[in-house]
């Protein structure tokens, strides 16, 4: 019986990527600067680039949240302070946070049939923040942030933090889901955990993990669980 759920919360359950382009926004309009779609594209570039990066311990937590306003800034040609940008943008991420549509409802249906528990990495003032605002307890037993435990995705000692600090853990009854394959599904492989990949955006497959499961929505995820248990 597969009843121990460990879900990713950044784009699988919460719309991060909706939420920071806001928050980017309105770091640029307090600012002055009129703000073009073109910027995200290039941020999400960058952050994506930075936090691969932290994954393979190239660089630390610290550099990352000090150095990527600079660098973002900088890349557009934008004479702004990275540290007064970088304030307004967490005040707004954190304070605004969007479900991905069904989302709740999914959480609400895995709550029914086992034991829910967030798996994030991020910085713990902000995702409790918005764990808090989005009410995401009502649905989760338990949340662990890569901060708080000392470890990032895909880190063996993250993992075995959770396992240490979920009561009666049992990987044969866990099942890792998540959007990253090299942070969620890396992990899971790498705890011979059962993986389901939350790929709605038909991204290709590398070599960096394999899932034992990809879906695109929520309710294929329910009906490979219920596959799953028979």
């Amino acid at each position: 019986m597969k009843d121990i759920f460990l879900v990713d919360a950044d784009d699988t359950i919460l719309d991060f990527h909706g939420a920071a382009e806001r928050a980017i926004e309105a770091a640029f309009t307090e600012n002055g600067v009129v703000w073009k779609a073109e910027y995200m594209t290039k941020y999400r570039e960058m952050n994506a680039k930075l936090w691969e990066a932290l994954e393979r311990k190239e660089i630390t937590r610290e550099w990352l949240m000090s150095q990527r306003f600079p660098l973002f800034l900088k890349a557009l040609g934008i004479d702004l302070n990275g540290e007064d940008f970088n304030r307004v943008y967490i005040e707004h991420l954190s304070t605004h946070p969007l479900y991905l549509d069904g989302a709740q409802a999914f959480l609400q249906e895995l709550a029914k049939i086992g034991h829910v528990f967030i798996v994030t990495n991020g910085t713990e003032s902000i995702q409790k923040r918005r764990f808090d605002i989005s009410k995401l307890w009502s649905y989760a037993e338990d949340v662990f942030i890569s901060e708080t435990t000392g470890y990032d995705k895909p880190a063996k000692g993250y993992t075995d933090y959770v396992a240490a600090h979920v009561r009666d853990f049992d990987y044969d009854r866990a099942v890792w889901i998540g959007d990253s394959l090299s942070a969620d599904i890396k992990a899971a492989n790498e705890a011979g955990i059962t993986s389901i990949w939350f790929n709605p955006h038909s991204k290709s497959a590398t070599e960096i993990a394999t899932p034992d499961y990809t879906v695109k929505d929520f309710a294929e995820i329910l009906v490979v669980l219920r596959r799953i248990n028979g």
